[in-house]
């Protein structure tokens, strides 16, 4: 085969690789994209054979289709795919903009033990998701306490929150606070 030919199906191939992902991939995909808060942490750290449902889908799909072409069990993996994303999606209500402390509490204002990803707010009711971004990282918490009660600071991070935006001998961490809706 001739060494041009061969070049223009390479760039054909590659062409048509990246078109296809741009029109796979949801906005927002990746977290460096303007849309970063749309989707949890777990989604970039995770694929859909992560969730059990999706895989016993997966599982009672391959064995209802034991002739499925390549094609066809390609496109139901793309199905799961687009549904573990939308598991992990969330639209926006709001943004608040400041800093962010951490604090450590047994007891919250709204349960009886907090633990994990959780956050203090004056405003925002117990029980709002909130995806806080500080430079490159960000956490989603939900809102399980009242508080800060110190000038200029928006959230009072649960100490395990914090740790994923910046080292606890900060203190404070300026922050975007996005309040997710569902």
């Amino acid at each position: 085969m001739n060494t041009s030919l061969k070049k223009r199906g390479l760039f054909v191939a590659a062409l048509t690789a990246v078109l296809l992902l741009a029109a796979v991939l949801p906005a927002g995909a990746f977290p460096h994209l303007p849309r970063w808060w749309q989707y949890d942490q777990q989604t970039w750290d995770h694929s859909w054979k992560s969730e059990p449902s999706l895989r016993h889908a997966e599982h009672q799909w391959m064995r209802a289709n034991p002739d499925a072409s390549d094609a066809e069990v390609e496109a139901f993996r793309q199905k799961l795919a687009d549904e573990y994303l939308a598991m992990h999606f969330h639209e926006a209500s709001g943004v608040q903009r400041g800093q962010a402390s951490w604090f450590s509490a047994s007891h919250g204002a709204c349960t009886s033990h907090t633990s994990g990803y959780y956050a203090a707010s004056r405003t925002l009711p117990c029980g709002t998701r909130v995806s806080v971004r500080a430079g490159d990282n960000y956490v989603i918490v939900t809102i399980q306490d009242r508080g800060p009660y110190v000038g200029g600071r928006i959230l009072d991070l649960s100490k395990a929150a914090f740790e994923e935006l910046a080292p606890l001998g900060s203190g404070v961490v300026n922050v975007t606070a996005t309040t997710l809706k569902g």
